[in-house]
This record gives C-alpha cells, structure tokens and sequence, in this order.
C-alpha cells in the first residue's frame, strides 16, 4: 500500500483484529506511526503523516513484597538462586544485569558494580552501590567461574524463571509475582523507609522522572510538614476568644 493511502484508522482496524493486549498493539500503532513521521519529515515521501488514536491500557502494577515474604521465598529456593535473589533484593538490578554480571564489572575495593550503557535500558553506564548483602553474596561467588558472578554447576546462569523459581514461590504462599517485581519491591522499599525519590531515581537510573512518580504514593510523610499549616487555619484562636 503506498505511504500516503495509510489512515490512522485503518491500522487501528487491523490491530484491534489481533489477541493481543492493548498495550502491545499500542506498540505495533507506536512503530507505524513513527515510521510514518519519519517518512514526512526526513525522507519528505509524504505531505502529512496521519493522526493516530491510541488505545486505553490498564494502569501498570506494583508487586511488591514484605520482608517476611521476602525472607520466606529466599529460604525455598536452591543456593544458586538465592545469591542471584538476594543480590537483586540488595542492588534493585533487572534479571537480564543480575545473570550477566561479570567480574570485570564489580569493584569490590569501591562496592561498586558497573552496568554498561549496552546492557542498561536507558542506554547509559550505570553505578550501583554494593552494600553489605550484596558483596557478602559476591564474595561467596568468588572461584566459581572466570568471568560471571552468578552459575550453576560451573555454567553461567542464563534464566531465572525456573521450575525452582516458580516451586518456591508456591511453597512460600506468593502469588502473581514475577522475577521482575523484584526490583519493584526494592523501589517500594526505598521509598517506604524515606529514601527522596531524586534518589530512588538516581539508584534505578531512571531518566524519566515518571517512574518514581509511580511509588511517591507510598511514603506520603514528606507532605506532612504541609498538611500541619493546614492546622492553623482550622484552629480557633484562644486569644481572640
């Protein structure tokens, strides 16, 4: 079909005959509209690109965990999961820098380890601070392999939602819960002990200040100094009589 003959509707047509979820024809809708955007105003193939209307997604979720769950799925899983959990409880790194860590990038004179710009979301080198968990959990992984941290049975660790993963969830009661939302629960937890969210922010190296936003409603104490003027102008002044 030539480029100029593509309407917004239409492709919302052909998206809304796929079974997917909205958020992923959201992204189908998201490439062609950028292609054609792009064909306007780079290439000039185009006199006008076509206005697209996205469809409404359901609010992301954030699963979290107490410190009691925390702690209860830690003790179900086999050893070499444990280390790879904690380690991700103890930094709020993703599945994919957990597995792929390698020693070149810890520092363990600086408890720092280092995420490549490559292997970051965001496209920059990030610093994560190791703090007692974490090198206590790089230390045990000293001599087992080469070059990665985390192995099993002298090989690198490539996935972690395992039968294991998923039997320990099972036995420690934790439903709906994601390798993922490990990292929501270290952001949780960060923002839950007063933790400025400029912080959080820094920690997770987010760009986008948004998605901080998304845990401010749990530590709502920062406003309290706030809600207190509001008491002066609902108390009556005994002195005025």
């Amino acid at each position: 079909m030539p480029l100029h003959e593509i309407r917004g509707g239409m492709a919302l047509e052909i998206v809304h005959q796929l079974d997917v979820s909205n958020a992923r024809k959201n992204k189908y809708l998201a490439v062609l509209r950028a292609l054609l955007r792009r064909a306007e105003r780079a290439w000039e193939w185009i006199d006008k690109a076509p206005n697209f209307t996205m469809l409404p997604e359901p609010k992301r979720r954030i699963r979290s965990l107490t410190k009691e769950q925390a702690l209860a799925l830690v003790d179900e899983l086999p050893e070499h999961q444990q280390r790879m959990v904690i380690f991700a409880l103890a930094t709020g790194l993703r599945q994919g820098n957990v597995l792929g860590l390698t020693w070149g990038r810890i520092d363990l004179d600086r408890r720092v380890a280092y995420i490549d710009g490559d292997d970051f979301k965001n496209g920059d080198d990030h610093g994560v601070p190791l703090n007692d968990s974490a090198v206590d959990i790089v230390r045990q992984c000293i001599g087992n392999h080469p070059t990665h941290v985390f192995t099993y049975r002298g090989k690198p660790i490539k996935q972690a939602n395992t039968k294991a993963w998923r039997n320990a969830l099972e036995r420690a009661g934790i439903v709906a819960f994601r390798w993922h939302d490990l990292r929501h629960a270290v952001a949780t937890w960060l923002v839950q002990d007063g933790t400025p969210l400029f912080a959080v922010q820094e920690f997770f190296g987010w760009k986008d200040g948004k998605m901080v936003r998304r845990y401010a409603h749990l530590a709502p104490q920062h406003l309290a100094q706030y809600a207190a003027g509001l008491d002066t102008r609902l108390r009556r002044d005994s002195a005025r009589g």
